[in-house]
């Protein structure tokens, strides 16, 4: 049991996960006007889906920007009219609709041959330190990378235009799953809105501290309302 342990906390220390983005952006677009994004993973599996639409918009909260994911407001089995979607959109106040699509996934094999190495430790023998040879042999086995292309498109909620459309690749290691690369996209997929929107991390820290200082000011007239 300690064993399991040991080796799912080295595997979650130890995957990590890639991402290269090529993007074209609408030049007649501001992106800053952008401030509620309803999220989208366009693919069959449906347990990656949820874990996709998750990370992104977590990664898109952690920078203070309102992202929504669409299985959360919008059932993937149910029938909309375009007015109710309408009335969705509306009610959710998104004008921003962020859809990322698996282009194809694989898994690359690569054999890492056998390597043997000598090492010598120490030794007491009839009273005399001596030096004795060991070998340890690593390698001999084969280790599978997960590789997933994505397309992802931004389009305006209110012209139906394609704001912004890029392609993505996403590469783990041997401890890497599709969650992993999922987690990669996703910070990859904010940090090239905030170029586009010229949204800064300074300006991130700023909000949050504005936003600290407010629930701070609410706390203090609360307290002297009640004394």
């Amino acid at each position: 049991m300690k064993r399991l342990l040991i080796l799912l906390i080295s595997f979650l220390c130890l995957s990590c996960a890639s991402t290269k983005i090529s993007s074209f952006s609408n030049p007649d677009v501001d992106f800053s006007k952008y401030k509620t994004i309803l999220v989208c993973g366009d693919c069959q599996d449906i347990e990656f889906r949820k874990a996709l639409e998750t990370d992104i918009v977590n990664a898109f909260t952690e920078k203070s920007i309102t992202a929504i994911s669409y299985i959360t407001i919008i059932s993937p089995v149910k029938e909309y009219t375009e007015e109710e979607l309408k009335k969705i959109y509306s009610d959710n106040k998104i004008d921003a609709f962020l859809t990322v699509t698996i282009i194809s996934s694989s898994k690359e094999t690569v054999y890492i041959p056998p390597t043997t190495t000598t090492n010598y430790t120490s030794r007491y023998e009839n009273g005399r330190l001596v030096q004795v040879p060991y070998t340890t042999t690593s390698g001999g086995y084969s280790v599978s990378y997960p590789k997933t292309s994505f397309e992802i498109i931004l389009k305006d909620i209110n012209t139906n235009e394609i704001a912004f459309k890029a392609t993505a690749k996403s590469e783990g290691d041997e401890f890497s799953s599709m969650k992993t690369l999922s987690k990669s996209l996703a910070k990859e997929i904010v940090s090239e809105f905030m170029k586009l929107a010229g949204i800064t991390e300074q300006e991130i820290t700023d909000k949050e501290k504005q936003i600290d200082n407010k629930d701070i000011n609410k706390e203090t007239e609360s307290e002297t309302e009640k004394e």
